[in-house]
């Protein structure tokens, strides 16, 4: 099997976990990706991944966020983690862990309604 160019392995990772309800969301510190073309100088600071997956938290007005890439610029700065994945299996990790984070939180709000 030949080795797929990072475009497609992208194109695989996102379709894992848009198949499973996660909004993405394509970032570039040199550039945004909006519906008509490229805009250059964007807010996005450098260091932050390519790749921004969001899932909303149900009976909230929160949302998870994974972040897709690594870079220690965002740990060291912010305690954020983000995954590098280049292949499609570790985003259902990433899946199953959303779903515990979800699972935990709706057992917090049946516990404080009882």
């Amino acid at each position: 099997m030949p080795d797929l160019s990072e475009a497609q392995t992208e194109a695989q990772i996102s379709d894992v976990l848009t198949r499973h309800g996660r909004y993405p969301v394509k970032t570039d510190a040199a550039l945004v990706i909006l519906g008509w073309g490229r805009v250059s100088r964007s807010h996005i600071p450098q260091g932050f991944p390519d790749m921004t997956y969001l899932l909303a938290l149900p009976g909230t007005p929160l949302g998870l966020a994974a972040l897709v890439e690594k870079h220690a610029e965002l740990h060291d700065q912010y305690g954020l983690h983000a995954h590098v994945l280049r292949e499609p299996p570790p985003a259902l990790a990433l899946v199953t862990e959303a779903r515990r984070v979800v699972g935990l939180l709706r057992d917090r709000q049946r516990g404080g309604q009882a």
